[in-house]
């Protein structure tokens, strides 16, 4: 596998750099874009910068994955929406008495 060039991995690690500002901090209070944006800015300035083509994006996409990470969140707010984290929250205290 050969190196890439400098020109590469200098532009590939300013979106690196900018993504992860983004989702460490999602509330940069002068660019309140939030965690998602920020995961697809980087993605996309990935592909504008040319450090990987638009082919090498799309096959890096697993889409059993994002079905499961869909799949939890539905579930997730179906339990908040029947307040079922508050009763476990009461259950959990009682049973640990405290």
């Amino acid at each position: 596998m050969a190196l890439a060039s400098p020109e590469k991995v200098v532009l590939g690690s300013i979106a690196f750099v900018i993504f992860w500002i983004l989702a460490v901090f999602p509330a940069v209070p002068f660019l309140p874009i939030g965690r998602t944006v920020g995961s697809l800015l980087g993605a996309m300035l990935m592909i504008i910068f040319r450090v990987i083509t638009p082919a090498q994006a799309y096959a890096a996409i697993n889409l059993s994955v994002l079905g499961l990470l869909f799949g939890t969140m539905v579930v997730s707010i179906y339990l908040e929406r029947a307040n079922a984290f508050k009763y476990l929250g009461i259950l959990f205290s009682w049973k640990s008495h405290g």
